[in-house]
């Protein structure tokens, strides 16, 4: 795909002191689009306007709006080629385990920010800062009662049904990145994949919640991958600081 002009991204603002969106698939996309040096404008994404309606989504140069982050980027790659000449090996593995990250643990990570109360108490400004970009003022605590029935409706739907049973599962997906990344700079190898943006954005995300959790536990105990998520985001031109996410140097 030629792009004379920049694509522009449609997606939730930054939160929790991350310099990058609140949503997980945004940043996922996001992170490719600045490892790629794709150009792009960022625009607050309003999900009644997405053509699945979810952000992130994007505007290409010609005009039509395109949803869904891995479908986004796999658009991109036969230009940009963030893959190219990476273990094909590797690849395959780093994909099948981004898919279980985006599943059970972006999961466990709506858990821990809309079902359990204390997460709730920090994403319900939040939420509500972000309706207040497309609703007006006296709707706006309706719909962010809404918007946290949805969110958890949405992380019940798979393993946290059973939230020691979805933990449990989470925190072995978590292992399973650090094994895969073992010595190696990038889940990719020598520099970051398609599957570093995937699993990273979730990570991030898992790692700055504000709330304790099995989760969060798991990963900030490991140094492999605190580093890991901190080496990405300056790889992607990010300021991230260690104190946000539990990494104290």
């Amino acid at each position: 795909m030629s792009l004379e002009h920049p694509i522009l991204l449609y997606q939730f603002p930054p939160a929790l002191g991350l310099p990058i969106s609140e949503s997980p698939p945004c940043a996922k996309v996001e992170a490719y689009l600045r490892l790629t040096r794709t150009p792009y404008e960022l625009a607050v994404g309003d999900t009644r306007r997405s053509p699945n309606k979810m952000v992130p989504f994007v505007r290409w140069p010609r005009g039509h709006l395109q949803a869904e982050s891995s479908e986004i980027i796999a658009a991109l790659e036969p230009r940009a080629a963030l893959n190219a000449d990476l273990c094909p090996t590797r690849l395959l593995a780093g994909q099948e385990l981004a898919r279980q990250v985006e599943e059970v643990v972006y999961d466990a990570c709506l858990y821990d920010r809309f079902v359990v109360v204390e997460g709730w108490r920090y994403q319900r400004p939040i939420t509500r800062a972000l309706i207040a970009h497309f609703l007006p003022t006296a709707l706006l605590t309706p719909a962010t009662a809404l918007v946290r029935r949805q969110q958890i409706r949405r992380a019940r739907r798979g393993v946290m049904r059973a939230p020691g049973t979805g933990y449990r599962i989470a925190c072995l997906t978590i292992a399973r990145v650090e094994a895969l990344l073992a010595d190696e700079p990038f889940l990719g190898g020598p520099r970051p994949a398609t599957v570093d943006c995937a699993i990273w954005a979730n990570l991030i995300h898992t790692a700055a919640t504000p709330n304790d959790s099995p989760t969060r536990r798991t990963l900030r105990a490991s140094s492999p991958l605190m580093d890991w998520l901190l080496r990405m985001g300056e790889s992607a031109g990010w300021d991230v600081d260690p104190a946000t996410i539990g990494r104290f140097l």
